[in-house]
């Protein structure tokens, strides 16, 4: 008999909504593509972001007229616990000069699906105000 113990059973939870994510952001930001979030974004999804609406078609539609639509994310880290899944990435905007905005977005999921969302953004200064760096 094959038993998965719970810390086992949550860090492979862990693992798989880390891909879940990451495939997300990879056809979003590289190929311009909802197909993946449209699969994954639970029926009941709550959003915590005031410039972002709550629900699942509600959300996938301003993610198709968003300005970082057609911008760009390099992923620094992704951490996940359970459910739980944070990423710390820099995003630029389409079309936009500069550096850019430093974001971790904080992911909830529930069985595979996108459930909650939650983020905190800020433009990445002068590389000279930060001398450890941004990421």
């Amino acid at each position: 008999m094959n038993t998965v113990y719970p810390k086992e059973e949550k860090r492979m939870s862990a693992e798989r909504n880390k891909e879940i994510i990451r495939q997300c952001y990879e056809q979003f930001f590289t190929h311009r593509d909802l197909t993946r979030l449209t699969e994954v974004i639970g029926e009941g999804f709550v959003q915590h972001s005031p410039d972002a609406p709550s629900g699942r078609q509600a959300y996938l539609d301003h993610l198709a007229e968003a300005a970082f639509f057609g911008g760009s994310s390099d992923i620094k880290l992704i951490l996940a616990d359970g459910d739980h899944v944070a990423v710390h990435h820099n995003m630029k905007l389409a079309g936009e000069d500069g550096e850019g905005l430093a974001v971790v977005d904080l992911w909830r999921l529930e069985n595979g699906r996108i459930i909650e969302h939650w983020d905190v953004e800020q433009p990445v200064p002068e590389a000279s105000r930060v001398p450890n760096g941004m990421f």
